[in-house]
């Protein structure tokens, strides 16, 4: 038959129960607005395995839904992809001058309206000179579109030392709660959980970084790999990724134990910058390139079939390119120059007519007319309209897609907070409840005080 001391035990435990619990949902409250903590409850057991911070028949949980944390770990990457490919078009967008009117397309419209000018009084000096100032206008233009544009490029490609660093540090910070959790778990120790909440919220910074998968092992550490498999962290093990020029004044290469997982690399902030780099602005720059080409040829062979002022033959108006990489426009714009200094030599005059011919200045005017594009049969007006538009339309569509992502992982947040964030009205039932348990238990020793008391009085102790 249990004695009244074993009584006096059992309240021992009780009052402590209660007060653990009553402290896990102050803890609750507490940490209500932190989106990262997931809300803890205290279960009473008797036959519960083992305890918690001494105290026996009491658990300790936290659940999470894996689904919902890896769909936001997923949008988060998606959502570091775009971010990137955004910043980077506003400022090409902003270097090119959009539809403004600005900027390359102004300089093209002034050059060959200056050629127009010049038919109607071809040998007037002052119109030459009006002539090769556009020139020249125009080739400083594109050099200056073409190294903004390249400085963009080359910002991705320098922005990726300090997020790799983060990305190692963040890796290594998880294989240090592999190592932590399980010891934690095997003690019953209440630290486990928010160790747990620390490593999801890693988990998703590290999404936002780059294209990830996890999953938790059954002795509760999470294995981290690329999208293709690539291991970053198993058990408490991490390994880091690094930076490396495979040839000189090349861009960086992302490598993982001496493996080149570059192409690999498709979302987050570091795939955003692979993809911006390589991709979308190489093609800006390459676009710029073939349009600087496209006019240096047309032109000067049209210039080449005229007489300047002195009756000679014309010869190149701009400097013509010289390729470095064969079959490649590769770095035109960035070099475009006009060749001629001497108003004089501008060959306006068809070859053997007079100097008060224009025929061939109206021919020169009429190229920004021409298809000067054979794949694509547009006038150069209109192939940089179309480059305008890709530009613009992409980053609209990054903007979109920003707006998308966050909604949904807001509405992913909302879900999750909803099952496991911490609700104040039920916290606030809970401490009542606790209270009062506390206040039962409380007076339960009140009362074997008192029967303990009358007993020794029976006996005449």
């Amino acid at each position: 038959m249990p004695s009244i001391l074993s009584g006096f035990d059992s309240v021992q435990q009780a009052l402590a129960a209660q007060q653990f619990a009553l402290s896990i949902s102050q803890r609750n409250v507490a940490n209500a607005n932190d989106p990262a903590y997931t809300r803890q409850v205290a279960v009473f057991s008797p036959d519960a395995d083992g305890s918690v911070s001494g105290i026996s028949g009491v658990t300790l949980q936290a659940s999470r839904d894996r689904f919902l944390d890896y769909s936001i770990s997923r949008e988060l990457q998606t959502l570091g992809e775009n971010s990137v490919a955004y910043d980077a078009l506003q400022q090409i967008d902003a270097i090119l001058g959009g539809n403004s009117g600005e900027g390359l397309q102004q300089a093209l419209s002034d050059f060959f309206g200056t050629f127009s000018s010049l038919t109607t009084a071809p040998e007037d000096l002052v119109l030459r000179q009006q002539v090769l100032t556009s020139a020249n206008a125009l080739a400083a233009e594109f050099q200056r579109a073409y190294s903004g544009i390249q400085h963009v490029q080359t910002l991705q490609d320098r922005s990726m030392t300090a997020l790799i660093q983060t990305v190692n540090s963040i890796t290594a910070q998880i294989a240090d709660l592999n190592q932590l959790i399980p010891l934690a778990h095997g003690t019953q120790s209440e630290s486990e959980f928010t160790m747990r909440d620390s490593r999801q919220q890693l988990l998703e910074q590290l999404s936002g970084l780059m294209d990830i998968s996890y999953y938790e092992t059954e002795s509760g550490e999470i294995t981290v790999t690329t999208r293709q498999g690539g291991l970053l962290v198993a058990g408490d093990q991490s390994r880091d990724l690094s930076l490396t020029r495979l040839s000189p004044g090349a861009f960086y290469s992302v490598q993982l134990e001496g493996v080149d997982i570059t192409a690999t690399l498709e979302s987050g902030r570091l795939g955003g910058l692979i993809k911006a780099r390589d991709n979308s602005i190489a093609g800006y720059l390459d676009s710029l390139d073939d349009m600087a080409a496209a006019i240096i040829e047309r032109v000067n062979d049209q210039h080449a079939d005229g007489s300047d002022l002195n009756g000679s033959m014309g010869g190149d108006f701009f400097t013509p390119f010289t390729e470095i990489i064969p079959g490649s426009n590769t770095g035109c714009a960035r070099s475009m120059s006009v060749a001629i200094t001497d108003p004089r030599l501008i060959a306006a005059a068809d070859a053997g007519a007079g100097v008060g011919d224009n025929t061939n200045a109206q021919l020169l005017a009429g190229i920004g007319d021409e298809n000067l594009f054979s794949s694509s049969a547009e006038t150069i007006y209109q192939y940089y309209a179309r480059l305008i538009y890709q530009i613009g339309s992409a980053e609209s569509a990054a903007e979109e897609n920003i707006s998308t992502q966050n909604n949904l992982l807001e509405q992913l947040k909302n879900q999750r907070d909803a099952s496991f964030g911490v609700n104040l009205d039920e916290e606030a039932v809970n401490i009542i409840k606790y209270q009062k348990a506390y206040q039962a238990s409380a007076r339960y020793a009140n009362i074997l005080d008192a029967l303990s008391d009358e007993i020794l009085q029976l006996l005449g102790v």
